[in-house]
């Protein structure tokens, strides 16, 4: 494998200068305060960045965790080359998605305090070290990519054996953290411990490239924290989230809305690199992910309809005003893929399965701002985003795609599909 044939040009110059606009925007927010470039407010303390830049953010990356399961977990090989621009893609996403907390926390200096003060009782608290803990299982997983440039084997073969053991004591640190308690933290050490000694003894089918057991960490760290955004919203939202967004079963449709925009987001990405960087995309792969597409997508739809039946809830989609109007789009951006992909045409073009993948992703993200601020009510209080809220989010996904060409241009992101 070796990097794609990317030049700077126009386009790159752009999102660089996007990207020193919002640098600039975060350093103005920094000298003065949260409130002299956004229109946060006692009602609205959470905007435009928590609902666009996390949970939208959280959601777009999950083609990481993904495809990691359908690859090494479920043993569908042929869908190996989709892996390292998806694990890229994660791992750049939730960097983003630290630097845009850091940007929207008033106290950002105290974000050291999650990591001491444990609050097993909070959604927020597990949320925090999910994400702490699967951003550095992403760097594992990105890192034998430089290995592999520098043609680094002594370091691969480091990697490759320290790696389970640092993973055994990131969940038993992090089961200690969540449960308070010593039997539970015990026992998921010896699990744990015994599982790898299994692999190691040849008991257990070993991956000669991936530790199991970090795959299998990101799979449930990212499980873990995709619900939990859900629960957090039930907890800090109760009395002002519309009804038909409000749902005791926020938590699994977070969950299924992001395992549903990660092969999307895979589509999007392979499509999108592959003009951006002249190759070949991947049809033969791509097709097989859009098959799956409707039976993801469906039984989001499902859920959606059940609960609003079993609520009650049907005669809110005509007569909640533009709530019901923001309802029902993010139902039609899902409603349309599922149909588009149904279809064999579709699935076996490129420009089908590039906008089939955008609506998904426009869906996700509607329904992550409804959560967050746009199906809210507050009395006495509005909140409309500041333009230079916007620039901000746009400077930073700016230099998430600048990183990411550099990436794919100096290491061994992209591989062929195999005949």
């Amino acid at each position: 494998m070796n990097g794609v044939d990317f030049k700077f040009g126009k386009g790159s110059a752009i999102l660089l200068g996007l990207a020193l606009i919002a640098g600039v925007l975060v350093v103005w927010r920094f000298a003065g305060g949260l409130g002299t470039i956004t229109n946060l407010n006692d009602g609205y303390a959470w905007g435009f960045w928590i609902g666009f830049d996390i949970l939208a953010g959280i959601a777009l990356a999950a083609g990481g965790f993904v495809m990691a399961a359908v690859v090494y977990l479920f043993g569908n090989e042929k869908y190996h080359p989709l892996i390292r621009p998806a694990i890229l893609t994660a791992f750049l996403g939730y960097l983003l998605f630290i630097v845009g907390l850091i940007i929207d926390l008033g106290r950002p200096w105290n974000i050291y305090h999650v990591i001491f003060h444990w609050q097993h009782h909070s959604a927020m608290f597990e949320v925090s070290w999910c994400v702490m803990c699967y951003t550095l299982v992403l760097a594992l997983e990105f890192v034998p990519n430089v290995f592999e440039r520098f043609n680094w084997t002594t370091l691969t073969s480091l990697w490759r054996n320290l790696t389970p053991l640092l993973i055994i004591v990131l969940l038993t640190v992090f089961t200690a953290a969540m449960t308070h308690s010593v039997i539970w933290t015990v026992a998921a050490f010896l699990v744990l411990a015994l599982f790898e000694i299994m692999v190691r003894t040849g008991a257990i089918r070993r991956d000669p490239q991936v530790p199991t057991l970090l795959i299998m960490a990101g799979v449930v760290l990212s499980t873990l924290h995709q619900s939990s955004l859900g629960t957090l919203f039930l907890v800090a939202t109760a009395e002002r989230l519309h009804p038909l967004y409000y749902s005791p079963l926020l938590p699994l449709m977070f969950l299924v809305s992001a395992v549903m925009v990660g092969p999307a987001m895979v589509m999007f990405e392979s499509l999108a690199g592959a003009r951006v960087f002249h190759r070949k995309p991947e049809m033969g792969l791509l097709s097989g992910l859009a098959k799956v597409m409707p039976w993801l997508l469906g039984i989001y739809i499902l859920i959606k309809l059940i609960e609003l039946g079993v609520a009650n809830e049907f005669g809110l989609l005509f007569g909640s005003g533009s709530i019901s109007a923001m309802f029902i789009i993010e139902m039609l951006l899902f409603l349309i893929p599922f149909f588009m992909f149904l279809s064999p045409g579709v699935r076996n073009s490129s420009s089908g399965l590039l906008w089939g993948s955008l609506f998904v992703a426009a869906g996700v993200v509607v329904n992550r701002l409804a959560v967050t601020y746009l199906a809210h009510t507050t009395a006495g209080h509005t909140y409309t985003p500041d333009p230079r809220e916007i620039l901000v989010t746009i400077g930073l996904f700016s230099a998430g795609i600048l990183v990411f060409a550099f990436c794919a241009k100096y290491l061994p992101i992209f591989e062929e599909e195999a005949a």
